[in-house]
């Protein structure tokens, strides 16, 4: 909190010019990574600063892009502190990743004017019913914004319906751009934990509570194998480990490993590399009410996605999936999860092919952002 008030930028260079990426927390940062790397390479001339709001994401940040960009803790929502980090940073351009719509920052940008792009952005169904009630508060949390980047088809013809203001442009998701572990990476991590699991291996990545149990439920109508779960947020792998053990299982928690049925991931960083241990993946946020999370990080692997019904924030991925034989949707209940299971292990390697297919159509989306940037850079903000 206290670097929130009195922020220091001792780290950044009195000679160039900056581009801001502000982000909220972990799930952003993916999407934040693809551009912050391309920027890199097009754009050296520019110094980079990221700003994560949650502990989890700065802590991410600082441990995997800290050699790109300038990683600092984001600014409070107060005049004081904003003032102070547009004062230091005198940003070139500032790009907000996905959510964290906050108008004091958005009209701080705009008054000191600095142009914004929203990059990767989405709109739930739920949040457009409510929007379109009050327009005029899409065109307040909106309109200081120069164009409106989102995330899918989809979100751009809601917010367009809207009609906040801004140009509302889909370029590809960010994060479909972000490339695969290295085979380094995931090699190390399979002798780390080879004499840990047995196959077959399920991973299950960002689970929420409400999912798990209804995964072990499942898992426990399989004879054999390996359940990796990797919860949403790290900080319950303890509930998720006590939970497992209640159900019989035998249970190990990823920075402690031993010889397990269970294994419940309370690390960061390391789903990406764990999805290439699998032979079938459930990506959770899908069984209950929160709208999913991103079915292309196991796909892009060629490995099978198993999902439920509640995938509102990833609609088009999921129908692709399913209509290519990549991926399957299963109603919550262990049954028919463990049937999809079995089914999927019988089927692994044909599904996980027809999942990278998938996955290989949504590539590219990182080159259109940075033409769109390069518009701004090279006109003085205007594009």
């Amino acid at each position: 909190m206290r670097k929130r008030w009195h922020p220091r930028f001792d780290d950044l260079s009195p000679k160039k010019e900056r581009i801001w990426i502000h982000t909220l927390s972990v799930g952003e940062l993916q999407a934040a990574g693809t551009l912050l790397k391309g920027l890199r390479k097009r754009f050296p001339q520019y110094e980079l600063v990221l700003t994560a709001t949650t502990t989890s994401g700065l802590k991410l940040a600082k441990e995997r892009f800290s050699n790109l960009a300038r990683v600092h803790p984001s600014p409070l929502h107060c005049p004081r502190s904003l003032k102070r980090y547009f004062s230091a940073i005198r940003p070139r351009l500032f790009i907000l990743v996905e959510t964290d719509v906050w108008p004091d920052l958005v009209g701080f940008a705009k008054a000191a004017g600095v142009p914004l792009i929203l990059a990767n952005g989405a709109i739930s169904e739920k949040a457009y019913r409510r929007l379109r009630r009050f327009r005029f508060l899409a065109r307040f949390l909106y309109r200081p914004f120069a164009v409106l980047a989102m995330a899918s088809e989809e979100d751009r013809i809601r917010m367009e319906a809207l009609s906040p203001g801004p140009r509302v442009l889909f370029l590809g998701n960010l994060k479909y751009d972000f490339p695969p572990p290295n085979k380094e990476e995931i090699e190390a991590l399979r002798q780390d934990l080879s004499a840990f699991v047995s196959p077959p291996v399920i991973v299950c990545g960002s689970t929420h509570a409400g999912e798990e149990e209804l995964i072990l439920k499942a898992f426990k109508r399989l004879p054999h194998g390996t359940l990796i779960l990797c919860p949403r947020h790290p900080e319950r792998a303890a509930e998720v480990k006590a939970l497992s053990e209640r159900l019989g299982f035998e249970t190990a928690l990823r920075s402690r490993p031993s010889p397990a049925r269970v294994l419940v991931v309370d690390t960061l960083g390391e789903l990406r590399a764990l999805y290439a241990l699998a032979e079938v993946a459930f990506v959770g946020g899908t069984l209950v009410p929160v709208g999913g999370h991103n079915l292309l990080e196991p796909a892009a692997l060629s490995v099978p996605v198993l999902f439920g019904p509640y995938v509102e924030s990833i609609a088009s991925v999921a129908r692709e999936l399913e209509a290519e034989g990549g991926g399957e949707k299963v109603k919550p209940d262990p049954e028919a999860l463990a049937m999809a299971m079995k089914r999927f292990l019988k089927e692994s390697r044909d599904r996980g092919e027809r999942a990278l297919k998938v996955f290989s159509r949504h590539r590219g989306a990182l080159e259109r952002y940075l033409n769109l940037i390069a518009n701004f850079l090279d006109k003085g903000g205007r594009a």
